[in-house]
């Protein structure tokens, strides 16, 4: 097969930099940015970011090859900064952003697990006692065998019931 091992889409090679930066000598103000090891998720995340800014004049990225996980970043800026501090600023935007998303998830995550799992824990004559109704199950006898199941509730009934797998 043509693709490559697994460990080759993030592990950077022995010696290698993960970021070259290469002058525009064609463009004032502009630059080329290899970036190894990285997909369209970066480069369009770093793309988007330096938009953003008024002094990116242009931002375009490109993947050479499907098969090669490297980002070909360029980024043109007016002429009172330069590319490397507008994609460092860029970059920097990007980490408190995602550490505020991780923030929040963690802090909703803890809510989410306090609603759970005491619920869980908790013996059923304490559960009704706060309000939750406890787990029903309904008989139905079927005339054909005259055999009795205990089936789960109908779908949409309020048991009170709650299914998460929160092991993140």
């Amino acid at each position: 097969m043509n693709a490559p091992d697994r460990y080759d889409l993030f592990y950077l090679p022995e010696g290698a930099k993960k970021m070259t930066i290469t002058p525009d000598p064609k463009v004032e103000n502009g630059a080329t940015f290899d970036i190894l090891r990285e997909d369209h998720t970066m480069g369009n995340l770093i793309r988007s970011k330096l938009l953003e800014e008024s002094q990116v004049t242009f931002a375009g990225y490109k993947v050479p090859h499907p098969l090669e996980h490297n980002v070909v970043l360029k980024v043109q800026t007016t002429l009172d900064t330069k590319p490397e501090m507008m994609v460092a600023k860029a970059l920097n935007d990007l980490i408190t952003e995602v550490s505020y998303l991780k923030q929040k998830f963690v802090e909703e995550l803890g809510r989410a697990r306090a609603l759970v799992i005491p619920r869980e824990q908790k013996p059923m004559e304490e559960q009704s006692q706060i309000g939750i109704p406890p787990t029903t199950t309904t008989t139905i006898t079927t005339t054909r065998e005259n055999n009795t199941h205990t089936n789960p509730p109908p779908a949409g009934s309020n048991t009170g019931g709650v299914a998460v797998d929160m092991d993140f």
